[in-house]
């Protein structure tokens, strides 16, 4: 088994009525140059059904990391599109920052919602996972709309923003809802 990477996730709403969640994966932790797989799943937790979940992925794109609490854009790194769900990510100084944007417009518990009103995903709609790294711990920070409040199975507090998942599989086993 390969060593844990450090994966975090954040999670954006910036325009809502766009119904394009923003999604940022930092990865670090990985040996200088090596290429990250990033791929969105085509099942989901308690559905026995295969889903093209990565057909509203858009814009997928990836940049070096910045030093922790730097303001920095980062430089661009080459992804290429290995399949209809798989991304690679050609590495450097030791990670990268996968981004892309998915569209949810279908509040059916399968796929995912933002409008205006609220946002409500199924992590399988929402996240990739880095290949080969899925029982690493993963975080997850979600930046929602001024005023609006997160919940889900994790959250301890209203205000809560932040959490921390022993692995992927729990991460997108645990649907969330936002809304004012």
């Amino acid at each position: 088994n390969a060593a844990p990477l450090r994966i975090s996730y954040t999670l954006s709403m910036s325009e809502p009525e766009t119904h394009l969640f923003e999604v940022r994966v930092d990865v670090s932790g990985v040996r200088a140059g090596a290429p990250l797989e990033f791929q969105m799943p085509r099942w989901s937790p308690g559905r026995y059904a295969v889903f093209d979940f990565a057909k509203n992925v858009q814009e997928a794109r990836a940049v070096t990391l910045c030093p922790p609490g730097a303001q920095c854009k980062g430089r661009e790194l080459p992804v290429r599109r290995l399949d209809t769900q798989t991304w690679s990510v050609e590495t450097a100084d030791g990670g990268a920052s996968f981004r892309y944007k998915v569209f949810g417009d279908d509040l059916s518990g399968t796929f995912s919602q933002l409008d205006t009103r609220h946002a409500s995903f199924n992590g399988a709609s929402v996240f990739v996972y880095v290949g080969g790294h899925k029982q690493d711990p993963v975080s997850l920070k979600i930046e929602p709309p001024r005023g609006w409040k997160v919940a889900n199975g994790y959250t301890k507090s209203p205000d809560q923003t932040e959490f921390a998942f022993p692995n992927y599989d729990v991460l997108i086993d645990t649907p969330t809802d936002i809304a004012p």
